[in-house]
């Protein structure tokens, strides 16, 4: 077999294996004649996979325009190889999902559709400008938003605070020294021989997307490098701050020295009374109410991550994630597939969508205007605690976009961030860590700018 008809093979493989793997819709009740219009979502929660499969399986029994929805969920882990498999073998969805971070890489190897003539305009001014600025690539929307999400949130135990003597009622204005003087106070009540930690967050698996938002807060608007992708900016003081801040939390044990969760398992931590303060998105409060419940709830506070300096004027400390639906360049039913999206998330009615936020607990940010006048003129007390609700929107205000550079650059600020962590653990300070890893970190970012080409092509700012 030659090399060729290999690697056709094994794609083949693959596509199979996503096929037939992981759930999918039914279609034995398929209308004769109808169209078919397939869509591949991203296997997540419990409940938001059942609120979809429920809104698609509702579109069907209601047999719309002649259109018949078949749809697949596919592991978060596989569902790159996946669709990749399915594109080289002109098998891909007419519809996936997309996060904003990965929309650019599609739009610039051309696999998916412009929007701005399948969609209708209302739709597009519908959207929040926040929303529109995470979709829009040359003057046109490639995509169309179906969420946008905080990555980063501080939830805190209120009942462990209150018994080592935190007073938590300004955690919404915690500098990093207050931090670290709470998580000093905890440290007495939840000894590690117990397992138990003052705080979870920011681990290393995650510390590439989750502190972009404290890092712009820091350097004062840019990640990594400057907007227009000319510069590395990481050798600098904000940026030997935020390492500082890592070595300040494990080498005080302020955190466990070696842990690896899932981006739901600091909420369990937190819940199970493992931890007392963790760093997560603002999934975490779908995770509460269904798993845990309103008993719960009422326990923990959710503020913004604190900052170096702490006070009111905080500004960035998140990024604006999330997900995002996509037609497929090569889809052979366009048409069809833009009325399924406008369905799911752009339509005049927002029944499917509001839906949706409400099966979320609220949880995710919402990007069109129209639906978040109706939620905010809606009584929704129970489905998570109000206050819950005025800190992600305030946070989410103040998020800055997930950066779209390719997520090496980022990869190697991990490395230095988690080596000088590691170093503090051995006794030795930040300045000498920082001074023996600093200069290697910068070349090696440089090497990847080099070979992506980014100076100076940051899509963002460039237009039509």
């Amino acid at each position: 077999m030659s090399r060729v008809c290999k690697r056709v093979a094994l794609v083949l493989v693959a596509v199979v294996m996503a096929l037939t793997a992981f759930g999918c819709g039914k279609g034995d009740d398929i209308e004769p004649g109808a169209t078919v219009v397939t869509v591949w979502f991203r296997d997540f929660e419990d409940w938001s996979n059942s609120v979809l499969k429920s809104i698609m399986d509702d579109f069907n029994k209601d047999k719309t325009d002649g259109l018949h929805i078949s749809y697949r969920f596919i592991t978060d882990d596989s569902f790159g190889d996946a669709l990749a498999a399915a594109q080289d073998n002109n098998a891909a969805p007419d519809i996936y999902q997309v996060s904003y971070t990965n929309l650019y890489s599609e739009v610039r190897n051309q696999t998916v559709l412009a929007l701005d003539e399948l969609l209708p305009q209302t739709a597009f001014d519908d959207l929040k400008d926040s929303a529109k600025e995470l979709v829009t690539y040359n003057g046109h929307y490639y995509a169309y938003p179906e969420l946008t999400e905080p990555s980063a949130v501080m939830y805190y135990r209120k009942d462990l605070l209150q018994a080592a003597g935190v007073d938590y009622s300004d955690a919404e204005s915690w500098s990093f020294a207050d931090l670290y003087a709470a998580c000093q106070k905890l440290k007495t009540t939840m000894p590690k021989r117990q397992g138990k930690y003052p705080m979870l967050g920011f681990d290393f698996g995650q510390a590439g997307w989750s502190t972009q938002g404290l890092q712009a807060n820091l350097t004062g608007g840019d990640v990594c490098l400057t907007e227009d992708w000319t510069q590395i900016i990481v050798k600098s003081q904000p940026y030997k701050e935020l390492a500082a801040f890592f070595a300040e939390l494990y080498s005080n044990e302020y955190v466990p020295a070696a842990w690896s969760t899932g981006y739901n398992d600091q909420i369990i931590d937190l819940c199970d009374g493992k931890a007392a303060i963790v760093y997560t998105g603002s999934w975490g409060i779908a995770e509460i109410m269904e798993t845990y419940g309103e008993s719960m709830a009422a326990k923990i506070g959710v503020a913004t991550i604190p900052t170096l300096a702490g006070g009111n004027n905080k500004g960035t400390t998140a990024t604006s994630g999330g997900w995002s639906f996509v037609i497929d360049a090569k889809s052979k039913n366009p048409q069809a597939a833009a009325k399924i999206v406008e369905y799911m998330a752009a339509g005049e009615d927002t029944t499917a969508p509001e839906r949706y936020f409400k099966a979320a607990h609220y949880s995710k940010s919402i990007p069109r205007t129209s639906i978040q006048q109706k939620i905010d003129a809606a009584d929704i007390s129970s489905s998570c605690p109000p206050e819950w609700l005025t800190v992600i929107s305030d946070i989410a205000d103040h998020a800055i976009p997930e950066s779209i550079y390719t997520f090496d650059i980022n990869t190697q600020l991990v490395g230095l961030l988690q080596g000088i962590a590691i170093d503090s653990l051995d006794g030795i300070d930040v300045d000498t860590s920082w001074n023996n890893r600093i200069d290697d970190v910068v070349s090696e970012m440089q090497k990847i700018m080099d070979n992506n080409q980014l100076a100076g092509n940051n899509p963002r700012l460039k237009t039509a």
